[in-house]
């Protein structure tokens, strides 16, 4: 038996399965169904649902292999996940430590202790009134340290399946919100629908904030999407022969007005004087990976999580990814559970810690990550630690640079203790 989860979008995955000898035939079974892109999204009242999963039931009888599919009802099958994940250290050389675990304090407020509406947490952001803004499993909420408040009330279009897939917040601290098949902002609490025939896209993989350019960017399959000043811009393939495909995952600027782009297939960085080069040719470890998240320190060191979108075995879970550091002199360094002290080489977010000259790391399988950019890594989860769980989606900063973190078991606070 197979749980599949198919997304809006038609993009199909396997949550588990139940053959616990995890047999060659099982792995291409999964390889298989990760691969197919016939999923057809399903809908009510004619509107894709956000997420729709499935058991597939396949018999091999005779040689003959045959299969039979059944719905699963959504939110019983959400709530069988609704349990904290046990750590998956693929790192058996690392001896972690964890002696700077005792200078902080790590408060969790789930759908138990507190009002939030569940504790599916993928996306996090703060606005420039400190104020947290959480995607959850269909809702949009708010929090200001006390409460959490559903954020998405005036959407118009609100319907029974409505997903939010990626938030920021601007300079002019105008929120910003892919939700449903249709961008959203929303200022001084009046939201606004956008028109995907004017702006050319209706939805994103992550929206980026650059403070100091002024720039949103959209990340979609139509290419990267621009907002400044009122104007929309795009940028594809069309107009950057070097860019790997249309369909990209992030993209940043750095402090040398340098652009970051992570595709599909492969990852480009446009300079200041608008050259572009593609990772793709060239020798470097960003080869055939996607910058996935970006930040960098005051040194002008810029930090990536890498993904790899065409694995040659995708029954494969810690692939050659993890994260990699471009120093300010140009060399670039990758750090995987083969050479460093990485847990896991699957990450969902790095953070520059300004106040501590440290790189927080997020991961889906192995909890946080502290490496203080030396020798010393550190790995927090639910087992080691006041951690919740070992899936953490997304992490920011709020304005006093306390780390936040959105997980699959509700939102956690790290802060270090004075």
């Amino acid at each position: 038996m197979f749980q599949v989860l198919v997304d809006s979008a038609g993009n199909g995955c396997v949550l588990s399965h139940t053959d616990v000898s995890n047999n060659p035939i099982t792995q291409n079974i999964v390889a298989n169904l990760n691969s197919f892109k016939g999923w057809i999204p399903a809908k009510t009242n004619e509107k894709p649902e956000s997420r729709t999963s499935f058991n597939l039931s396949i018999q091999i009888k005779s040689g003959i292999l045959t299969g039979k599919i059944e719905r699963v009802d959504q939110k019983a099958f959400m709530k069988s996940f609704d349990r904290p994940t046990s750590p998956e250290i693929y790192n058996k050389d690392y001896v972690y430590k964890n002696e700077s675990l005792k200078n902080y304090d790590i408060q969790v407020w789930n759908s138990g202790n507190s009002n939030l509406p569940n504790n599916f947490d993928d996306d996090i952001m703060v606005d420039r009134d400190n104020i947290i803004w959480l995607t959850v499993d269909e809702g949009l909420v708010k929090f200001d340290g006390k409460k959490f408040t559903r954020a998405e009330q005036n959407i118009t279009d609100k319907g029974k399946h409505f997903g939010y897939y990626a938030i920021a917040c601007d300079n002019e601290n105008r929120k910003w919100v892919c939700g449903g098949s249709n961008i959203y902002s929303n200022n001084d609490h009046k939201w606004t629908i956008y028109d995907s025939t004017k702006i050319g896209i209706n939805s994103a993989y992550k929206i980026v904030n650059n403070v100091k350019s002024g720039e949103v960017f959209f990340c979609s399959d139509e290419g990267l999407t621009i907002y400044k000043a009122g104007q929309w811009s795009n940028l594809n393939k069309n107009k950057i022969k070097e860019l790997p495909s249309n369909r990209v995952a992030f993209a940043k600027r750095d402090s040398k007005n340098r652009l970051w782009i992570g595709t599909f297939s492969g990852s480009v960085m446009i300079d200041e004087n608008g050259i572009a080069t593609s990772f793709n040719e060239t020798p470097t470890v960003l080869k055939g990976k996607c910058i996935m998240s970006m930040d960098e320190d005051e040194n002008g060191n810029v930090y990536f999580a890498l993904y790899e979108f065409d694995r040659k075995d995708k029954s494969l879970v810690n692939n050659d990814e993890g994260i990699a550091i471009c120093y300010a002199n140009g060399d670039i360094k990758q750090f995987t559970t083969s050479n460093s002290g990485m847990p896991f080489n699957h990450v969902t977010k790095v953070l520059y810690d300004k106040s501590e000259k440290i790189l927080w790391i997020a991961t889906d399988r192995a909890g946080l990550v502290r490496f203080d950019l030396k020798s010393s890594w550190e790995n927090y989860h639910n087992e080691n630690s006041q951690m919740p769980t070992s899936y953490i989606s997304d992490m920011a900063f709020d304005n006093n640079g306390i780390l936040y973190l959105a997980t699959r078991q509700g939102l956690v606070k790290v802060e270090r203790r004075k």
